[in-house]
């Protein structure tokens, strides 16, 4: 099951995230069943965000140009995992102005694109911290924080801890 989950992810990743279910069964050659059962473990464990289209045929649905600019702006923030931490990297992949995002974000949504970055960031460490047996150090390299007391301070001000009590507390240190 672990060698399907990832072989999942992989294609996910390849396709920047933006595949349906029908690609997703064609590229990995998974029976649809299995492919189901692949994707509702991943869904579970949370490392993947799936979006579901409940419309019928023959249905429209309108969106505001705001609630588009804010969707694709979660399924770029969904993209980066945290390793992308500025509201300006988003805004320029947007061809939009910082300003003009975060009103649009904090209208739609109630939240700044600071609050939205800085929790996927906490749950993509949290998630590196209680899944994978990555180091700390590595950890930092990969998302790209200056250096181990930035990121440190980073977790602590979120979690109230730092990430290597936040380890040994919350995830299976046993295995680590």
């Amino acid at each position: 099951m672990e060698q399907k989950k990832q072989t999942v992810l992989d294609v996910i990743q390849k396709s920047e995230g933006n595949i349906d279910f029908y690609g997703l069964k064609e590229t990995t050659g998974m029976e649809a069943i299995e492919l189901f059962s692949v994707v509702e473990a991943l869904a579970k464990e949370n490392r993947i965000l799936m979006r579901l289209n409940h419309l019928d045929e023959g249905t429209y649905c309108y969106k505001s140009s705001g609630d588009v600019l804010y969707e694709r702006f979660m399924d770029l923030l969904f993209a980066h995992h945290g390793k992308r931490r500025s509201v300006a990297f988003y805004a320029s992949r947007l061809c939009i102005t910082p300003k003009y995002l975060c009103c649009i974000v904090k209208k739609t949504s109630g939240k700044t694109p600071t609050e939205w970055i800085n929790e996927t960031t906490v749950r993509e460490i949290e998630y590196m911290l209680c899944h994978t047996r990555t180091s700390i150090k590595e950890i930092v390299y990969e998302l790209g924080f200056s250096n181990l007391s930035n990121f440190g301070k980073f977790f602590k001000a979120h979690k109230g801890m730092s990430p290597r009590i936040y380890r040994m507390v919350h995830c299976n240190v046993g295995s680590f």
